[in-house]
């Protein structure tokens, strides 16, 4: 009968041990959505309306919201060369940037692109 009871306690007790494994993983993917996508740096090549090309360095670049890389590269680049991608609004962010970087930050909806370039 001891034995008995000692298989059933040690049942009940695996079994909430897999619960408590599945609600973590449930929760963890979410946790790490909200705290964004890291993009890698990237050099942005705007074509001004006279003279050569400039390249601007972008750095720190971080996606939140079901954003893509590629998507933020081309967002980001519409903003520097004024011309806004459409529904998107660019800003100063107010995140910790590299030492010499502004830190800015793109909005359209819940969707968020958080960048550093360089000040001037």
């Amino acid at each position: 009968m001891n034995a008995k009871l000692h298989l059933v306690r040690a049942s009940a007790v695996l079994a909430a041990v897999a619960s408590l494994a599945g609600t973590t993983a449930a929760v963890a993917p979410t946790a790490a959505s909200a705290a964004g996508t890291k993009c890698a740096n990237k050099s942005i090549s705007i074509k001004p309306e006279e003279g050569p090309n400039i390249h601007i360095p972008v750095k720190a670049i971080t996606v939140e919201g079901g954003v893509s890389c590629a998507e933020a590269y081309k967002v980001i680049a519409g903003g520097l060369e004024g011309k806004q991608v459409s529904g998107w609004k660019t800003a100063i962010g107010k995140f910790e940037a590299p030492e010499g970087l502004v830190p800015e930050i793109a909005k359209k909806g819940s969707k968020k692109i958080k960048f550093a370039v360089q000040g001037g």
